[in-house]
């Protein structure tokens, strides 16, 4: 009987053994591990400007750092609004933005963009119209809408011109976010 248990004990510390071993050596796929392909919010790679700013300037307490901080609870206000406004957004690097997202304000609606184009510059001087929209509304506030286009170029500069709000002098955005997206998921 102690024989028995010997060889029972043995074969488990072979099996366990044998186990172990094929543990230590990694397998991997042969295929490369790093080709997939996903949609990426890249609006931290880049460096924003406005040609309209809020009174206590970009750093204030609704400037227009609070449209890129990655925050909704956070605005960017500016009044009096002009319909030559626009939000610009310079890479170091070319991305190949095909979607964005526009969240509104925490207050009045009569603020949010209506009209707008969404325009790209490989130097920042001619510009390409990628998205173009009109009679939009936001109908909660803090509200995240994502607009995406087919785009296989790849930018330095992408730019939204808000040319119309839904009434009066203010304007306001919560987040502004841009979405760099690969050709094959466009």
């Amino acid at each position: 009987m102690t024989i028995l248990k010997i060889a029972k004990g043995a074969i488990g510390l072979c099996a366990s053994m044998v186990l172990l071993m094929g543990c230590l050596k990694e397998e991997y796929p042969n295929t490369e591990l790093f080709t997939w392909k996903a949609k990426v919010d890249v609006t931290d790679k880049a460096v924003l400007s406005v040609n309209v700013e809020n009174s206590a300037g970009p750093t204030g307490g609704e400037g227009s750092s609070k449209v890129v901080d990655n925050n909704i609870n956070t605005k960017f206000l500016i009044n009096p609004y002009r319909s030559d406004f626009y939000m610009q957004l310079a890479f170091p690097q070319a991305q190949q933005v095909a979607s964005y997202t526009l969240t509104s304000g925490d207050d009045a609606p009569s603020r949010d963009p209506k009209d707008w184009k969404f325009s790209a510059s490989a130097d920042g001087t001619t510009w390409v119209d990628l998205d173009v929209q009109t009679g939009q509304s936001f109908t909660d506030r803090k509200m995240t809408r994502t607009f995406s286009f087919k785009n296989t170029q790849a930018y330095r500069f992408y730019r939204i011109s808000i040319t119309a709000i839904g009434s009066g002098s203010l304007f306001q955005l919560s987040e502004w976010r841009v979405i760099e997206v690969p050709e094959e998921l466009q």
